[in-house]
């Protein structure tokens, strides 16, 4: 009996409490001025897609790229490249003399020590010849210009430019087998066919130094407009040289009592004037569909994937499809803090070599990159990725950046020529790089939803009267 009426006193006490402080909320006007907030962290879905670009872009990178590789997700990648040459430089060199007798041709390579798959096997690259005349006299200039379609120009980028029928590849000049080791000899260099040499013997004999423009204009259009270095079907690796050291040296000697040597040495004729020409030789696999920079392959095509792989021209590209429902909340809230997170997928990188960060710059809706500017945040420093391990599985990693200041610039309308974000692994677009990488998408399957890419946004609410 005792127990309750404590009980029934309680209760009495509780309610005037409660009716007191009802009353002091209502009449007590400067309680809601207070600088009292709740915080709220929301999870904003984002979607990861992977794009290619096109020659244009990849034009001028300083990388030859070569041969067949197998990947994670996207399968076989493969390459090849296309390169414009120069006459030889000095005037001195056009001066073919009376005792002077050829004695071979040979291309240069220096490999830069970048390889991907499987480097037990040799790979054999092929020299071929592009576009020699047949004819010594084309019946018209459209015959010829049909017969030197081989580089498309792009009037205001003047770089080689990806489309159909740009390419052809004509006699092969030579092969060559090379064993892509880690710490193998950089420099290559191997012969051609006598029959090209020869044929360059005679445009020198043709042409004197007071006619060097005629002279450059027929090395082009009749001699060696460039060459295309491919590889064999059976290739297993992809091996990456240098741009600036591709060279054909021509040799001769002058006869006498001591043969004196001569080289006429023919380099690329500019970094824009070298593409490499890349595509994914799986039938099966989606990204095959990536010919150009307009053609985008979704997370969900891609088995809740993106990658990117920046030497080659693949990027991962991120839009925020929800950001209106982030807008629909500013009134009364505001963003403190968004937080992006790319997750790497599990054994689709080397351990060895894992990325130590990534930029992400601003990217349009048809993938042009020229004008890309780098995200950056509220004091105008470049956003980059810190690098995470997963603390119950340390073969899991991933990359968080901080866009608060670029979420509340899209939200104030600060930034309005940009539809999305892509990665690269520099403050700018730097196809040097080639490190391989792939990223769960953000619609990953139940069991692996904590390894999902995804935008976490922490929001401040204010009091009701401050709204």
């Amino acid at each position: 009996m005792r127990n309750k009426i404590i009980a029934i006193f309680g209760a009495i006490i509780l309610f005037a409490v409660w009716s007191c402080s009802d009353e002091a909320l209502i009449t007590d006007s400067g309680f809601m001025k207070t600088d009292t907030r709740a915080e709220l962290t929301d999870e904003v879905p984002i979607q990861l897609s992977t794009f290619k670009l096109d020659s244009v872009i990849t034009s001028s990178q300083g990388v030859v790229w070569v041969g067949k590789a197998k990947k994670p997700v996207i399968g076989d990648i493969c390459s090849e490249s296309f390169i414009k040459l120069a006459p030889p430089a000095h005037i001195n060199d056009w001066q073919w003399l009376e005792k002077e007798r050829y004695d071979s041709v040979e291309i240069v390579l220096r490999h830069t020590g970048s390889y991907e798959g499987d480097t037990m096997q040799n790979l054999i690259i092929n020299v071929s010849h592009l576009n020699k005349v047949t004819r010594k006299n084309p019946l018209n200039q459209e015959e010829i210009d049909s017969i030197y379609n081989y580089i498309k120009m792009v009037e205001h980028q003047t770089a080689f430019y990806n489309a159909d029928t740009s390419f052809h590849a004509g006699a092969l000049l030579g092969k060559h087998l090379f064993k892509p080791r880690p710490h193998g000899k950089a420099r290559i260099n191997f012969r051609l066919d006598d029959n090209f040499g020869k044929e360059l013997v005679k445009f020198v004999k043709k042409f004197r130094k007071e006619d060097i423009i005629g002279a450059e204009k027929y090395f082009q259009e009749y001699v060696m407009g460039g060459i295309n270095i491919s590889f064999e079907d059976n290739a297993k690796s992809l091996c990456a040289f240098l741009t600036d050291s591709v060279k054909i040296i021509l040799h001769s000697h002058i006869s006498g009592i001591n043969a004196i040597k001569r080289q006429r040495v023919m380099t690329v004729e500019n970094k824009k004037m070298q593409f490499n020409k890349v595509w994914n030789e799986n039938v099966d696999e989606p990204f095959q569909a990536l010919q150009n920079r307009w053609n985008n392959v979704t997370e969900v095509e891609g088995d809740n994937h993106s990658f990117v792989f920046e030497g080659l021209g693949y990027y991962t590209r991120i839009n925020f499809p929800s950001l209106e429902s982030v807008t629909s909340k500013a009134d009364y809230a505001h963003i403190a803090k968004a937080t992006l997170t790319l997750f790497a997928e599990k054994g689709s990188f080397d351990k060895r070599r894992i990325p130590v960060t990534f930029f992400l710059s601003t990217i349009g809706r048809s993938n042009e990159t020229e004008n890309a500017i780098p995200v950056v945040n509220s004091t105008h420093n470049t956003v980059y990725a810190q690098l995470h391990y997963d603390p119950f599985d340390q073969n899991y990693v991933y990359y968080t950046y901080d866009l608060t200041y670029y979420i509340n610039s899209r939200l104030n309308q600060d930034i309005v020529s940009t539809d999305g974000l892509f990665l690269t692994w520099s403050p700018i677009c730097d196809p040097m790089n080639y490190s391989y990488m792939v990223f769960n998408g953000h619609n990953m399957p139940q069991d692996k939803k904590r390894f999902r890419s995804k935008l976490d946004i922490i929001y401040y609410y204010f009091d009701r009267e401050e709204r």
